[in-house]
């Protein structure tokens, strides 16, 4: 019943999706500290290392037996996980399943399900980016998971290395 539940909400943000123009607008999308003045952040080289990891770049990769997609291996759930936050928000933005292909959009997404962790104020760049990493790779409770400290260190050493 629960996958029954979960398809059919699928459909109906795909559906919703396709008919439905979403606005341009701006958010703020990590904390303000960690965004610096250069051309790419602390946060946009983040990013970069884990489109790597995920996806080695592959904006077509397609993984986890056909269920993860695009340069970020986003699952249907994420996709439903970032339209349930900016619904919250009152945000018109509105993702579909295609748009995981889409590297901007997948990013945008990353993004919005990354900002909604109200845990690191008081972290280290470094800190927070494990958080959102071993959440991203984990689930929303992944940062407490012995299972995601392997995909951290992943992240991690190919952080280090540039």
């Amino acid at each position: 019943m629960r996958y029954i539940v979960i398809i059919i909400a699928t459909f109906l943000i795909i559906a919703i999706a396709e008919v439905y123009t979403p606005l341009e607008e701006e958010r703020t999308i990590i904390p303000a500290s960690y965004v610096e003045d250069d051309p790419v952040s602390e946060w946009d080289e983040f990013i970069d290392v884990v489109i790597y990891v995920e996806s080695r770049g592959n904006d077509s990769a397609i993984g986890d037996n056909g269920k993860a997609v695009g340069c970020l291996q986003i699952h249907p759930i994420a996709v439903l996980e970032a339209n349930r936050i900016l619904a919250k928000y009152d945000s018109p933005t509105v993702y579909s399943l295609g748009d995981r292909y889409n590297r901007e959009k997948s990013i945008e997404m990353f993004n919005v399900i990354s900002e909604e962790y109200e845990c690191c104020e008081d972290y280290t760049f470094m800190e927070y980016a494990e958080i959102v990493a071993r959440r991203w790779n984990g689930g929303p409770r992944g940062d407490r998971k012995i299972a995601t400290i392997k995909y951290w260190n992943k992240i991690k050493n190919e952080y280090t290395l540039r």
